[in-house]
């Protein structure tokens, strides 16, 4: 498409779109995706595009709608639940605002009628939450982040020597334990940390190696490699 018309004021619903269309004696039709690039888009707004449409005697107009993914944006409580109270306001806050906003208004609207395999029509777009310089959770965590440096820091340092003791933890139980000697390639050592995990006592070693992968890729395949060859220079 050659154009696009920003509107700055907020796009018509489906609902309200489907009648609009029906008045002009036209028939509406909502699409799921557009996949072409044999296309024109024409520097016009709605309503004169419907009249072009009624007057070239074109029976269907299609719509294709987009909206804002309000899980895009809220900022899981899992990310957050070990920080200090003043963090978690921090994240309140900003997931409280998206809370307040409509995320059924559309973020786009493209109409178009389809004349010897050419779509031709317009697209609005409204980028509101753009437009108020509202980030993706995935950057607005950061940012946070970002302010509580200090913070942050020491939490992962305490999580990644917690995760060395783990580790250590779980290998000491594997090295203890006579069936191992026999897991003498990738794939026994693959499922025996498979089985050795859905032990009761030894669940709480999961997240050292999830997603478990297969047995020649992934990260069970890298820590028992190691787990392998650490046990191999105890025997010497």
């Amino acid at each position: 498409m050659v154009s696009r018309w920003e509107s700055k004021m907020s796009i018509i619903n489906s609902h309200t779109l489907k009648n609009k269309i029906n008045k002009c004696n036209l028939i509406p039709l909502e699409v799921k995706s557009i996949k072409t690039t044999n296309q024109i888009e024409l520097n016009i707004n709605e309503n004169e595009f419907l009249e072009f449409a009624k007057n070239a005697a074109f029976t269907y107009v299609y719509y294709y709608l987009t909206y804002y993914n309000q899980n895009d944006y809220i900022i899981p409580k899992g990310w957050y639940s070990e920080y200090s109270e003043e963090f978690k306001a921090a994240v309140a806050q900003h997931n409280r605002l998206l809370e307040s906003f409509d995320f059924d208004a559309p973020r786009s609207l493209t109409l178009f009628i389809v004349q010897n395999g050419t779509y031709i029509g317009i697209i609005q777009e409204n980028l509101w939450i753009d437009e108020q310089g509202i980030s993706k959770a995935e950057d607005t965590i950061e940012e946070i982040e970002r302010e509580f440096y200090s913070e942050v820091k020491k939490i992962n340092d305490f999580q990644k020597e917690q995760q060395k003791e783990d580790e250590n933890e779980l290998r000491q139980s594997i090295f203890q334990d006579p069936e191992f000697r026999f897991c003498k390639n990738q794939e026994r050592r693959y499922w025996y940390l498979v089985e050795l995990l859905e032990e009761p006592e030894m669940k709480k070693y999961k997240y050292l190696v999830e997603p478990y992968g297969a047995p020649h890729i992934g990260k069970i395949k890298l820590f028992m490699d190691k787990t392998w060859m650490l046990y191999k220079e105890r025997q010497n």
